[in-house]
């Protein structure tokens, strides 16, 4: 659990750097030749299997889905002062290695294998495990001859090495209500990020008057834990829910409460059509 924890951490970070481009996060906007860029359009994903039998710390992943766009563009500005930037990553944090370098912007880095994650590095695909992440960075280089980084939240995209999920689908549970004309007894689970879902409703007794509760939820290698959503809004407490399972037979497991009052905690499955 501690290393799923410390994975989940990690994709939360993903999905504020890669969705949050807010102008107020610069470091300096005027240092930075008055441009400002977001990489919001990019998207990324390593996924696979890790070796079974073995803990997660020390797993060789077989992998089976990998690519990456990093789509680095100009949202405001004319680029004055700029004589280029350059495309840098970094394997958990460590020391950077360039990828290329462009006198403007767009610019897209596009991988299709592992091999060109880990080059650079001096480590092998197979060295790979749950959790390692790559971040992406534009960095400015002035024609005075300064450099500059953009904010994390502006200029960064992250990949986290992580098991492949695939839970898209319908599924029914006899306490779900009629959620956008369903009929009842039905909830769509929609990947909106790699291994990360939102589910259309959960099931409601009494006490919820029928609401169609959505929430999101981030599969770590068949542990499903709860991430916003509608529970809030409904009088649950989000840190309080308890992490849900992947099962064998395609169908998945979550566990719901409402501390406040007296509700759960309750283990629901989700059955595929």
């Amino acid at each position: 659990m501690k290393k799923i924890k410390y994975i989940l951490s990690l994709l939360a970070i993903v999905f504020t750097i890669s969705c949050d481009t807010d102008g107020d996060n610069l470091v300096s906007t005027s240092d930075q030749g008055g441009v400002i860029i977001n990489v919001d359009q990019s998207s990324g994903s390593l996924l696979g299997t890790p070796a079974s039998g073995v803990d997660l710390d020390d797993a060789e992943v077989t992998f089976i889905t990998v690519d990456l766009d990093f789509d680095a563009r100009i949202n405001l500005g004319t680029g004055v002062g700029i004589s280029k930037y350059e495309i840098v990553k970094t394997f958990n944090g460590g020391a950077e290695v360039s990828i290329t370098e462009t006198p403007s912007l767009p610019f897209n880095v596009v991988y299709t294998d592992v091999s060109e994650y880990v080059a650079g590095f001096g480590v092998a695909a197979s060295d790979l495990r749950i959790g390692d992440v790559f971040t992406f960075k534009v960095k400015i280089h002035k024609t005075d001859g300064s450099i500059y980084y953009y904010a994390p939240s502006m200029g960064h995209f992250s990949v986290v090495v992580n098991c492949l999920s695939s839970l898209t689908g319908t599924y029914t549970n006899p306490n779900i209500p009629d959620c956008g004309g369903s009929g009842g007894d039905v909830a769509t689970v929609t990947e909106v990020s790699p291994g990360r879902y939102w589910v259309s409703s959960m099931p409601v007794y009494s006490w919820a008057s029928g609401n169609c509760i959505g929430f999101y939820m981030i599969d770590v290698c068949g542990v499903l834990i709860y991430d916003n959503g509608d529970l809030e809004e409904n009088g649950y407490d989000g840190n309080a829910q308890t992490p849900g399972q992947v099962n064998a037979d395609g169908s998945f497991s979550f566990t719901f409460q409402l501390p406040a009052a007296g509700y759960g905690p309750d283990t629901v499955i989700y059955t595929p059509l």
